[in-house]
């Protein structure tokens, strides 16, 4: 046990040494020379494995059949264990897992993310490494991906940044998607049944949708979903990207041998990624085709072929990637916009005076200029996410050595950090229960960023991560939110009358059952 010492954290790369009973955590910064630091007491720290949380035994047996964990989704097992633990939890690995760190506090949130040093270790989706690693070595070798970790992780995120982070990259798809969302929104007028209600499976559409925006912007072509709904690659597509989600969960987050030998549904995924592996790279290759067949089109600077000159097999696996990681987690944010929209007319109204603005005619363009001056629809998106987020929380293993809730946790400790729980507590959001866009809203003449910023902790909302390794895509997901929000809300008067919907929390949450919204179009 450690006694008198303190921690020194700060944000960048980290040394550690330990002189006269202190441990000194030394750090440097070439990317931000403006270090903050924290000081972290810890007298009387305990050890690691003072822990709270139940042994390997008590969790394999309480995740049976008849036990308190068996079937429980993601979301309500880690929050059964903030209610019987407390602020700090241990999950024991078993079945070759790591232990996992549950921490709820925002600061705690910080020191994680500010010591987790070059190469941020986010682990957490070991079938996909084992997969690419394994598997299908021939091609992944070398390039894993977004799942890799260290030095080629890095090599990898640099290679994309260069393509996905550029905000004149993004702007370039604002016609393209708007286009594939006006195409979706005559497609729900469509599919209206006769009291104007979309069909009760809305959120596969969504899907499509969200399929069909990320398809144009990593591979610059159209799928033709919504023009083709018997297109059996698409079916296929969206099929086994539904066996993937759930399936990822099941191995990585429950209990599972498929490390020790390859189980029924660990092949059963492995085929289901074979799958999409061909039909993306089919679509690639169309994408590659029409780069070269425009090839002095000047105005063809796109994500493809961009990544195509940095490297063809990272493009291919960025495409990959783009669909595993972007078509549920839109689709679950853009439904929460819409169903605290559909809850909430009142704010549904003055989102629509601000729309009416940038879009006097329901089929006026969106254009990046008018896009830029959407304050009010960005605030309701950023309360949707608060009130309703795509995933419990952020995932890292700890970059050093820590102190965390007076205990120590070593270096390469997973820690999951749940953000889902401390967005909806009162001491860092008022009234956390309301749906409150105005929060989000500088008032005017005003120095504050943001009203929120202001009165909660920094690190309590953190939607798209935080650091290096945060979503890759985010900005061309808030543009397709923004862009489908736009069109819906300017279209149509939203309602939703029926129960609240029933939330999954698989690896991501998503809205499963009935879900449908009845769209009444306005007259103007």
């Amino acid at each position: 046990m450690w006694s008198n010492a303190k921690v020194i954290l700060r944000n960048g790369n980290c040394r550690v040494s330990q002189l006269s009973g202190i441990l000194k955590v030394h750090t440097s910064s070439s990317e931000n020379q403006h270090v903050a630091a924290l000081e972290v007491d810890t007298v009387n720290v305990k050890q690691y494995n003072e822990v709270p949380g139940p042994s390997a035994f008590e969790l394999v047996k309480s995740s049976l059949p008849g036990g308190k964990y068996y079937k429980k989704d993601f979301a309500d097992f880690l929050s059964s264990f903030r209610q019987e633990y407390g602020d700090i939890s241990k999950i024991p690995g078993v079945f070759g897992k790591n232990d996992i760190i549950l921490v709820y506090d925002p600061e705690d949130f910080k020191t994680v993310f500010q010591t987790q040093g070059q190469y941020p270790i986010r682990r957490g989706v070991d079938t996909i490494v084992h997969y690419r690693s394994k598997v299908r070595r021939d091609f992944y070798e070398g390039v894993i991906g977004f799942a890799d970790q260290g030095k080629s992780w890095w090599d990898f995120r640099q290679k994309v940044n260069a393509v996905m982070m550029k905000p004149q990259i993004t702007r370039k798809y604002v016609p393209s998607v708007d286009e594939v969302t006006q195409d979706f929104v005559k497609r729900l007028h469509s599919l209206r049944d006769k009291n104007m209600e979309t069909p009760s499976d809305f959120y596969a559409e969504l899907n499509m949708w969200a399929l069909e925006s990320i398809a144009q912007i990593t591979m610059d072509t159209r799928l033709g979903i919504f023009d083709n709904t018997t297109n059996k690659n698409m079916h296929s597509l969206m099929s086994d990207l539904k066996v993937f989600f759930d399936l990822t969960y099941r191995l990585n987050f429950q209990l599972s041998f498929w490390k020790y030998f390859p189980t029924a549904s660990y092949r059963k995924l492995t085929q289901s990624t074979d799958n999409m592996y061909k039909v993306i790279q089919h679509y690639v290759n169309i994408g590659i085709r029409k780069i070269k067949d425009n090839a002095d089109d000047e105005e063809n600077e796109g994500v493809l072929k961009k990544l195509l000159e940095i490297d063809p097999k990272v493009a291919t696996i960025m495409v990959m990637d783009a669909l595993f990681a972007g078509v549920d987690t839109t689709s679950t944010a853009t439904f929460s916009v819409l169903y605290v929209l559909a809850k909430n007319p009142e704010k549904q109204d003055k989102l629509r005076q601000e729309l009416m603005k940038i879009l006097p005619e329901k089929t006026s363009p969106l254009t990046v200029e008018n896009m830029s001056n959407m304050p009010y629809l960005r605030a309701c998106i950023k309360e949707a996410l608060r009130l309703y987020p795509v995933t419990f929380g952020n995932f890292r293993s700890t970059g050093q050595d820590l102190v965390l809730k007076g205990y120590h946790i070593p270096k390469d400790t997973d820690i999951l950090m749940g953000n889902q729980i401390t967005q909806m507590e009162d001491k860092y959001f008022d009234k956390p229960y309301e749906f409150k866009p105005e929060r989000w809203i500088r008032p005017p003449n005003s120095k504050i960023t943001c009203p929120v910023s202001a009165t909660s902790h920094p690190f309590s909302y953190l939607p798209f991560g935080f650091g290096t390794r945060m979503c890759v895509g985010r900005r061309f997901a808030e543009m397709e939110i923004e862009s489908l929000v736009s069109r819906l809300v300017r279209t149509y008067n939203i309602d939703w009358r029926y129960p609240d919907p029933k939330i999954s929390s698989l690896t991501i949450n998503m809205p499963i059952g009935d879900i449908k919204f009845r769209l009444s179009e306005l007259k103007e």
